[in-house]
Formats: C-alpha cells, structure tokens, sequence
C-alpha cells in the first residue's frame, strides 16, 4: 500500500475526528478576529530600517511633525478677485482655525508683503484682517500674491482662478480624535458647499488619505470578499453541476479565511489596504484544490461505489493537493523579502490560512462528499470528447507551441522594458475614491501633490550662516529651472525679500553678515500672524533649514528621478551642504525599486524550493525541471503585456511573480503526476497525454477559471496596489492555463523525441 493510500485511509477512518479537532482549530483562530486593527498611517508601508523611512523620522524630530490638510477653493468663474470672493476666503480660512486640534492655517488672505516706509520696515497682511473689502483692497491683494515668490502654485494657481490653504493639526494619536477632526472638515465643507453653490471645494492630505485607506480596507474586506466567494459558488454550480460540493468548498474556505484573519488577530498584526485583501486569495486559491478532489470523485462514480468513490478521489489526489498547497504557501511566504510590512503580513497570513485550508480541504471534502448521494457523475459543460479533441489538436501541432512560446516569450520582453515604476500614496488610491478625485483636482489647479524636501544642516554650526545661505540659494534656482519643480520653499527667498525691503534694492540680495541675516528673522517671525512661526522650515537649535520643492509630476519615476538629479547636482556643485532627498513622494517613489531588488532574492528561493520539492515528488531531476518553465514563462508574458497595455506597476506588481509562482504550478503538478503515472505504468508518451488530458484537463480548465474570477474581484478594490496584484494575477494564471495544455505537453513530447 502506498503513503497516499495510508493517509488517505486514516482521513476517512477518523473523518469525523479530524473534523472535530479542525472545527476546534478554527474556533481558537476566530477568537482572535475581535482583536484585529485597521492601521491609518501610510507609513506602514516602511519597514523600520528602511533609509527613506529614517529620513521621514528625522525631518519630524527636526521640524514641526503634523498631519496636514490643503484645500482647494475654485470660485465662480472670472471672479475670483472679486472683493466678495475675497471676504468669503478670509471668512474661510477663520472657519478653518476652528477644526479640532489645529496648529497652523496658511492661506492666501494672511500672507504678508515687506516694505520699506523711512526708516522703518512694514510687515503688513495682504487683506485687512476685518471688515468690508473695496476693489482697491483686492487689487492690492492680486499685486501682492504676484510679487509672493512662494505663493503661485502653493496659494493660488497659475491662472489666479483657485486658491490653496494648507492646515496643519497635531492629532491626538486616537481614533476618537481623528474622527473628530474628519468630522469636523466634513461638515464645514458640507456648509460652504451649500451656502455657496457657485464655488468648487476639495480638500485632501496625509491625514485623510490615512483614514480613506482605512475605509477601503474595512469595504475590501465586508465587500469584495464575500463577492469572491458567491462567485466561485456560481462557477461550481454551473462547472461542476453540485450544491453538495459548492457548501463543502464554501466550508473549506470558510476555514482558510477565519485562519487567514485570526493569526493576523492573534499576532497582533495591523490590517492596512494592502493585507485586508488576503483572505480573498485564500478563498479562491482553496477552491482549486477543492475542485481536483471533486472532479476525481465524479469521475470514480461511474465504476465505484458512492464510498469507494471518495477513497480514490482522496487518494488520487493527496499528493498532488498537498505539493500544490505547499508550493503555494512557500510562494506567499517568500513575501518576506519585500521591504514593505504589509506585504510581508500579507504573505504570511495566507501562508497560514493555506496550510489550514489545506486541512480543511482534506477533511471537509471527503466528509461533504458522503451527503451527496448521487450514484453516477454529473455532466459537465468541459466534456470527456471536448479534452480529447484539444489533445488530438494539440498532439498534431506541438512543433507549433514548441516554437510559439518561446517567440512569445521574446516579443513580452520588449514589452517589459517599456515598464516603468509609478508609487505614489495619492495613485494608489482608485478615480473613482473622493480622494483620489480631490487629489487629481488639487494636482490640476495647485503645485500638486508631490514634493521634495531637503533638510540642510549649516556646517558652520548657524543657519544665518551667509556663505549657507548662498548654497542653499543656488540650489534652490538650480530646482527652480527644472521642469518638474513649480514652486520652491527656503528661508533665502524670505531673507531677500527683507533685505530688499530694508535696502531699497530690488534685486534682492541676502544680507553680508550672519547678524544681519539673524535680524532680519527675528523682525520677520516677529510679524507672523498668530499661530505661524518658523518652526516648518528651521529647527529649533537654528543649525538646520528645511527647503520644500513643490512638484507637479506625471509619476512617481519622474520625482525619484529628480531627486536623483538634485543630490547628484548639490554633490558636484555645493558638497559641504550636500545631503539626500527626503519626504514622503519620494519614499515612495523610491520603494518599488528597493522592493524589486529584494523579490529577485525571494523569487530565487522560490525558485530553488519549489523546483527541490518538484523534483522529489516527481522523483525526477528532468521532469522537475521541466515543471518550472511552463511556470515561469506565464510570469514572462504576463509583464510583457502588462507593459504594452498599462505600462506601469506599483510596489504591489513587484511581488506578482514571486507570490503567483507557487500558484500556477497547481496545475502544473496535477498534469505531470498524473502523465508520468502513466508512464510508469507502461504508456508511451502521446497516449499518455492523451490520458492526461481526459483525467486532469477539464480540473484544470475550471480551476484557472475559478482562479481567474476570484482574483479579477480584486481589481474592484479602491486600493490601486490590490487592482495589480489581482489584474496581474489573472494575466499569468491564463498564460499558465494555456501553457499548462499547449506548451508543456510539447515539451514533454520534445523530451520523449530527444531520448530515441
């Protein structure tokens, strides 16, 4: 008696047993989904020893670290100067000082100009601060924002019909406290918009785009998932014509799904937009394997007994579930060589959802099975004469894929380096998201979105420094003249306007003496409204000054490469200052790059395990081999045309060939253990493809197509990372459908006439 018969007997002998234990496993498991947390914070995608990540850290310790708002007002057209507007912007931004935990509000109506009046240096507001506003008050202020160096792009567009105002508010770290403050911003906006219906209003930032991943986590979760699960109950009903089997899978998957959770509740592991998705995948990957057994049990029908019929099922596919399952599982698990947390959580979390799943597939199924009290199989839609037609097809024309694939292969590489890296925090969210929407309105009007920081530290120990202060200048027209840069933020613009207003010169020089330079700040920040200080742009000890570069950038390889570009200049031209590109746009534009270095790692010990583990249940060094082409070429092919169509990938594409390897030699197992069975029992090569073909083919078309619907729900996902990982899923799992019928039986025929 073989192992499999051995095993296969005890399952059935204890079934009830084993299904006792497993409900009890699954019970404990639950207790821990009360315990799950959804994380709002978008640096969660940075592990802790990430270099950007330690960047964002320092600039928070070195300057005021807040969570920020901007909005975006659009008045009615051509009256965007109109005094009327202008007092509605001024009463604007005294509604916005009331949002709960506020520390600071720039908008345009409390900016200052500088001028020279004597002996005296004015710092007056653009708008009086109360009161009506005439067209003189509102000329002045149109006169004003242009002389602001700052201001176009920051607090008003390039075409003067829209305003920005950014708001900076230091959160209480609660979940009450956040809600507090959305509710707040939601309901002044709710206001505005219905006592002035003329006017446009958007408002976006890191604070709400934390709490709309949030939101898109919980919809994912509540929302796509169940979808995935009544759609592979239709594909059952219709595939495999049995309500029996469609409840036992749904039980299966039951299982993998409150594993997949329950660990992540257990082990205190944060759900974010990107691992809220996972018992999806769980759900789907367990329903293959659920079909493979179901399929042999239909099959057996027709010979065995009701009973008899479960045991060879079981049986037959034991070793084959198990390898696949393990394979899978590996793959999920290699995630762990992503630089981003949440996709190391990820792969975990179903790594361990499979694993259960797989003992849910072994127990539930067969325990299913026996109240389905059929005696004969049911007839599928992928009939018997339908596999024999495509092997007969596929026999005759093998020389014909054997070709095909490989010129495919070739032409999918072209299309792989016309693949770029596009991570941005305000991209991953869906169009159809509000965010996304406010984002892309706020990108259009304003400076977008993006931005570069540097923080530089004056080697002379003052940033008043003047020879600092002029190395800063230089690099700050240097960002000026590139075309990606639209506004820039340094403390040099603001010491040229004052020394100008005091000098009388208009060409705006800084000041020859570090004193001079201290004066003039001290005068300025002096003047600042109540609530602003300088503490943004310079830290407290004054020895380092934070310069902000707004950006407006078609993706995220557009600002990874300016900043390229801008640490290479300052190392040539201003070395003593010298320091790296920081922010968040940048650390994320940064992070697909590192993230594909370190999955070329995981896809190696993918690589190694798996084919380790083929080659032992295949027991053969050859067919092992050949067990990994048919999978890698799908990945191939997959990219390429990714690359023709939608160009680029995010954080979440990069992980795709590691995370789909393991899934796709599925059916690559199931075709060869069974082939080479029939080998070994005395076949020659066609006619044991043929058998093939007839035994495992139509599982394997129903099981991709399973694989396919499931993971196609992911791209309903308002989380853009989850849209590329489940499109991207469903290129390579039909690639590897068709390579599994077409390509790997010419291979296996190519090997058989290289042998003679």
């Amino acid at each position: 008696m073989t192992a499999s018969k051995r095993i296969a007997a005890a399952i059935l002998r204890h079934n009830r047993l084993f299904a006792l234990l497993l409900a009890l496993v699954v019970a404990v498991l639950a207790a821990g989904i009360p315990r799950l947390e959804f994380s709002t914070d978008n640096r969660a995608f940075f592990s802790r020893d990430n270099p950007e990540y330690r960047d964002l850290l320092a600039l928070d310790a070195d300057y005021t670290g807040t969570d920020g708002l901007l909005f975006l007002l659009v008045p009615p057209k051509g009256a965007a100067f109109d005094p009327a507007t202008l007092e509605a912007l001024r009463d604007f931004t005294d509604d916005a000082w009331q949002i709960p935990y506020v520390l600071r509000v720039d908008s345009p109506v409390n900016l200052s100009l500088s001028r020279s009046e004597g002996d005296e240096i004015l710092i007056e507001p653009l708008l009086p601060d109360t009161g009506p506003l005439t067209d003189d008050d509102a000329t002045r202020f149109r006169k004003g924002l242009a002389d602001l160096d700052e201001a176009e792009g920051r607090f008003v567009s390039e075409g003067g019909d829209a305003f920005g105002m950014s708001v900076q508010l230091v959160l209480p770290g609660t979940e009450a406290g956040r809600d507090e403050a959305q509710a707040h911003v939601t309901g002044m906006l709710d206001a505005w918009r219905a006592a002035h219906p003329g006017w446009q209003f958007r408002v976006t930032g890191g604070f709400l785009g934390g709490l709309a991943l949030e939101r898109i986590a919980i919809e994912d979760l509540t929302w796509l998932v169940p979808l995935a699960a009544l759609i592979v109950v239709v594909i059952l009903l219709y595939m495999m014509r049995t309500v029996v089997g469609a409840v036992t899978t749904i039980v299966v998957a039951v299982c993998g799904t409150v594993a997949t959770l329950g660990i992540a509740g257990w082990t205190g592991i944060v759900l974010t937009a990107g691992t809220a998705i996972s018992p999806l995948s769980v759900l789907v990957l367990l329903t293959a394997s659920c079909i493979h057994i179901m399929l042999s049990w239909m099959r057996a029908l027709d010979g065995d007994a009701p009973d008899r019929a479960i045991a060879a099922a079981l049986e037959e596919n034991l070793g084959a579930v198990t390898v696949t399952n393990l394979t899978t599982a590996i793959g999920f698990l290699c995630l762990n060589f992503s630089q981003a947390p949440p996709l190391r959580d990820m792969g975990n979390i179903i790594a361990f959802g499979l694993l259960v799943g797989l003992a849910a597939t072994l127990v539930v199924v067969p325990l299913g099975l026996r109240f389905d009290r059929r005696e004969h199989a049911a007839r599928i839609p992928v009939t018997h004469t339908m596999m024999d037609r495509l092997a007969l097809g596929v026999l005759r024309r093998w020389k014909l894929w054997l070709w095909l694939f490989p010129i495919g292969v070739l032409v999918a590489i072209t299309g792989i380096l016309r693949i770029g890296y596009d991570d941005s925090i305000f991209r991953y969210f869906s169009p159809r998201t509000e965010f996304r929407q406010s984002a892309d309105a706020i990108s259009e009007k304003l400076s977008g979105l993006d931005s570069l920081q540097f923080s530089f530290e004056a080697p002379e120990g003052s940033v008043f420094d003047p020879a600092f202060l002029a190395s800063v200048d230089r690099f700050a027209n240097w960002l000026e003249t590139q075309p990606e840069v639209i506004s820039v933020t340094s403390i040099a613009d603001i010491l040229k306007r004052m020394n100008a207003a005091m000098t009388g010169d208009e060409t705006r020089r800084l000041p020859d003496s570090r004193e001079a330079n201290a004066q003039l700040m001290m005068l300025y920040e002096f003047s600042l409204p109540p609530g602003h200080d300088l503490t943004s742009t310079i830290d407290v000890s004054r020895t380092k000054t934070r310069l902000i570069a707004g950006l407006r950038v078609a993706s995220s390889n557009e600002t990874r490469d300016l900043a390229a570009r801008s640490e290479a200049w300052l190392a040539r031209n201003e070395p003593v200052i010298a320091t790296r590109a920081s922010g968040i746009s940048v650390a994320f534009a940064r992070l697909s790059q590192q993230n594909n270095r370190q999955m070329l790692l995981g896809l190696g010990v993918v690589l190694a395990a798996i084919s380790g583990i083929m080659m032992l249940t295949l027991r053969s060094f050859t067919y092992g081999v050949i067990s990994l082409v048919p999978n890698l070429v799908p990945a191939v092919l997959a990219f390429g045309l990714w690359g023709y169509t939608f160009r680029d990938v995010n954080l979440g594409s990069t992980v795709v060939t590691t995370m789909t390897f393991g899934i796709v030699v599925d059916d690559t197992v199931h075709f060869l253990m069974h082939y080479l069975r029939r080998r070994r029992a005395g076949l020659a090569a066609e006619p044991a493809l043929r058998d093939t073909f007839s035994v495992v083919g139509a599982a394997i078309i129903i099981t991709s197509l399973a694989l396919m619907a499931g993971f196609a729900v992911m791209t309903l996902s308002g989380f853009v990372i989850n849209r590329h990982i489940g499109a991207l899923t469903v290129f390579v799992v039909g690639f590897a459908l068709l390579a599994d019928l077409l390509f790997l039986p010419a291979l296996l025929l190519a090997l058989k006439k290289g042998r003679r």
